[in-house]
């Protein structure tokens, strides 16, 4: 008799790479295990594609233009009851609107990597009177409260710090925020041989540049007035071949510039500092290689919550200026290499997917064994 399939469905949201990403790490850690069927869904897809543009479009403008405006609906939204209403009602809509793709699909288990379809989930349990198990991976170090829902049975978090801000009675586990593969068993010497960079050179990766969150030429300009003789500064730009394009000609020769590239991984286990904003999964990821992290000048809103976690917990620094940025590579660049690796914790989990994986199949068996 053959063995039914297990079906997970991970549902994600295109507001940033981060919930994606995770989405994608425990695609890649459920494909490894045997008798497994993975669906990674996009809740935008619930409704009509020009309007899921259009909010991403508004989205980043607002993160760009107007963060205040983002501020100010995150302070809102995570205060009180004021606000739940509205999460009601779009979650609702969707809700209804994503019911057939999650019916034809009739996952074993659904793993939400935003707290919208966490909240869409619930409210298709309840409507549906179904049994399905529900979990909610968290991908910041900080806690919203649109992510706390009826009807979600576990919740994955970053850290055990953050336990605190659930239920007692809800199942939380602190597994870490989930990253690819590539990520487990850095190489430090070999990441750096594979991108010839020097053994005495430190190596300052610029990130964050490609969504234009991160002033990466004023930054490159700064960096390089009394650049350290050892040095040795990265660029990744990402899709954004403008940027590319401004900073090869504006610094020719005096820097790295790196476009997209799948050698994330293997850049960040390399280097020795990295200059970005605090988006959950890409500081994750950063803890896991082990680098100074360098956060500049954090977004209101979550990635201000997780900045305030990596620098209380994690030893992150945070700059709020070009010149601030200098003073600290300056400073790592006096420090040797032996001094940096001593004085160094590794905050990183890196195992985290594969964690989350292992708990859910065991969850999973435990439910099928009960109802037999």
């Amino acid at each position: 008799m053959i063995k039914k399939k297990i079906k997970v469905l991970l549902l994600s949201a295109p507001i940033g790479s981060g919930h994606r990403l995770a989405a994608e790490a425990l695609k890649e850690a459920f494909e490894n295990k045997d008798n497994i069927e993975v669906i990674h869904g996009n809740v935008f897809n619930f409704f009509p594609e020009i309007l899921g543009k259009t909010f991403l479009r508004v989205y980043l403008w607002i993160l760009g233009a107007c963060p205040f405006i983002y501020e100010a609906m995150y302070k809102w939204g995570n205060k009180g009851e004021g606000s739940l209403w509205l999460r009601s009602l779009i979650n609702g809509a969707l809700a209804y609107l994503g019911s057939s793709f999650i019916r034809k699909v009739n996952p074993d288990v659904v793993i939400a990597t935003h707290a919208t379809p966490a909240g869409i989930m619930s409210i298709y349990k309840r409507r549906n009177k179904s049994s399905l198990y529900l979990c909610g991976v968290i991908t910041d170090f900080t806690i919203h409260r649109w992510w706390l829902c009826d009807g979600v049975d576990t919740y994955f978090i970053a850290d055990e710090r953050l336990r605190e801000k659930f239920p007692a009675s809800q199942e939380v586990v602190a597994t870490g925020i989930p990253l690819r593969s590539g990520f487990a068993d850095l190489d430090k010497a070999a990441c750096r041989e594979s991108f010839n960079w020097k053994a005495e050179a430190k190596v300052c990766l610029l990130m964050g540049g490609g969504e234009g969150l991160l002033p990466m030429e004023e930054i490159v300009a700064e960096l390089l007035k009394n650049k350290p003789k050892d040095l040795h500064l990265v660029a990744l730009t990402g899709k954004n071949k403008n940027l590319q394009a401004s900073i090869e000609k504006k610094f020719t020769n005096q820097l790295e510039v790196i476009s997209f590239t799948d050698k994330v991984p293997q850049l960040m286990g390399g280097a020795d500092i990295i200059i970005s904003k605090a988006g959950g999964v890409s500081s994750a990821e950063v803890l896991a290689s082990n680098l100074e992290f360098i956060i500049y000048k954090p977004l209101p809103g979550q990635e201000e919550n997780n900045a305030k976690f990596l620098t209380a917990y994690c030893g992150a620094t945070i700059a709020q200026t070009t010149q601030e940025i200098k003073q600290k590579v300056h400073a790592v660049c006096g420090e040797s290499k032996v001094n940096l690796q001593a004085s160094k914790k590794n905050f990183g989990k890196p195992q985290a997917s594969i964690e989350i994986c292992d708990f859910v199949l065991n969850r999973l068996n435990n439910i099928k064994t009960l109802d037999r």
